[in-house]
């Protein structure tokens, strides 16, 4: 790859640099407004020179930035150059309202499964849901080799954020906040005011405003067009477009993960139950992160699979707290496998911004690891991942060699995580009879109209008249 990752690292800050702020921000209360001066801070990072906004910007929807990121590679990169996450950056948008952490199971039964009766996870941030809260999820990144770099030692450094905190442009408005003695507290207590102040900026209506076309529409203030519409209740298999009403044509079977409220009285839409699903999606290939293998220079954030490595998303999580390997895979494991029906799994993030992009030619990155790079594209993956070249031919992979004697090539690359008691849907049961991704039976112009649908969940519109 030719491409420098200092130089598009450079040209992300660049466009964070160059963000206006929008017109309400100065009616932010006090410690929302510290919070936003702390989101913007491109000194906070070691070196200095990235920011939160350096991978959540509000011009695609606080995600990444830098169009070109997105397309190369897909992942977030850090403040030291040639260093990567080996994610990309989930929004930060609308994560006020969601289920707090650690994730939870709940039992859920479902009539088109084998079994009838699964672990469903829900709550926390992050794509594997580590963060308990917003507060606790602004502590990671000061502290990740890979993204802002503040260690001392190669152990994270809170004293190195407070001690640039309080050389900052904005100290006076922290001692406001906070006390003019705050400085005079313990390192532990004055960074914890530096995240709650983050977290107030992340629950404010800046970040959370409510304004898409599809909120204007539930206010009765717009019309969908036909193509919004048919998107609509294709996602939903209703008519009406909500959770209950007269069975539509066809059913993508998308709210049975991005939940929505039927009422306004009920609250706003999140479109997520911000649960975890193994949905299938192939490893990114171009990730950086596969070749970050030096030890010497990184030795906190290097990756020690090298291409090897595999994401197991909760797996990652749940296992090691009860003492199991990551993915209760190798040694240490206790021999059953994938028992919790985990691994590969991740937050469902919002649909809420979605295509949220500067401009048209804008590339997002899909996917907790930046392998699709287009709504269209994950669209028809959802339509059609356990389909083949072959009409009619379905991947069952449930079998111990899924690509065994098949006739025609598989549509897309083998799912990073093949776990039969994770992956959703794996033996491909048609969207007729429930099955929720992979098989779906979507024309190419029915894919179209949900991608029309989920630009509507942009925010920015202003409704005629208002």
């Amino acid at each position: 790859m030719s491409i420098d990752l200092g130089i598009l690292r450079a040209s992300a800050l660049a466009l964070v640099v160059a963000w206006a702020a929008p017109a309400g921000a100065q009616g932010l209360p006090g410690q929302a407004m510290l919070g936003r001066q702390l989101f913007f801070d491109t000194t906070l990072s070691t070196p200095p020179g990235q920011a939160c906004s350096s991978c959540h910007d509000p011009a695609t929807g606080f995600r990444i930035p830098d169009s070109r990121v997105n397309l190369n590679y897909g992942v977030a990169v850090g403040a030291l150059p040639r260093r990567v996450t080996n994610r990309s950056a989930p929004t930060i948008a609308y994560a006020a309202f969601l289920p707090e952490g650690p994730p939870s199971a709940h039992f859920q039964v479902r009539s088109n499964r084998k079994s009838m009766g699964e672990l469903l996870f829900i709550g926390g941030l992050f794509w594997d849901g580590r963060a308990r809260n917003l507060e606790e999820q602004a502590t990671f990144p000061f502290q990740n080799p890979n993204e802002m770099n503040d260690l001392v030692h190669n152990v994270g450094s809170p004293e190195l954020v407070v001690e640039k905190v309080r050389n900052s442009a904005y100290t006076d408005l922290f001692r406001r906040v906070y006390g003019a003695n705050v400085f005079d507290q313990p390192t532990h207590a004055v960074f914890a005011d530096i995240v709650q102040a983050i977290g107030a900026y992340e629950r404010s209506p800046e970040v959370s405003p409510f304004t898409s076309k599809f909120d204007a529409y539930r206010r009765r203030q717009t019309r969908l067009t036909q193509d919004e519409l048919d998107g609509m209740r294709l996602m939903t298999g209703t008519w009406n477009g909500l959770t209950v009403g007269l069975p539509y044509t066809k059913n993508a079977q998308c709210i049975v993960c991005h939940g929505i409220e039927d009422h306004l009285a009920d609250g706003n839409s999140m479109w997520t139950f911000s649960c975890y699903t193994n949905i299938g999606v192939p490893k990114n290939p171009d990730n950086p992160f596969y070749a970050q293998t030096d030890s010497v220079t990184n030795p906190v954030g290097y990756n020690p699979y090298g291409d090897d490595y595999v994401d197991f998303g909760l797996g990652e999580i749940i296992y090691p707290i009860n003492g199991l390997p990551r993915g209760n895979r190798g040694p240490g494991s206790n021999g059953h496998g994938d028992f919790l029906a985990i691994n590969g799994g991740f937050k469902v993030p919002t649909l809420r911004n979605v295509d949220k992009r500067p401009h048209p030619g804008f590339v997002k990155a899909y996917m907790h690891n930046g392998a699709f790079k287009s709504l269209k594209e994950v669209v028809h993956f959802y339509n059609t991942r356990n389909l083949t070249t072959v009409p009619g031919e379905v991947i069952d992979f449930t079998q111990d060699d899924p690509y065994a004697h098949l006739q025609g090539q598989p549509l897309w690359p083998r799912p990073e995580v093949i776990s039969p008691q994770a992956l959703l849907n794996p033996t491909g049961i048609p969207g007729q009879d429930g099955g929720e991704l992979g098989n779906l039976g979507l024309t190419d112009l029915e894919e179209d109209h949900i991608v029309a649908f989920l630009k509507t969940l942009t925010d920015g519109f202003v409704p005629e008249g208002h």
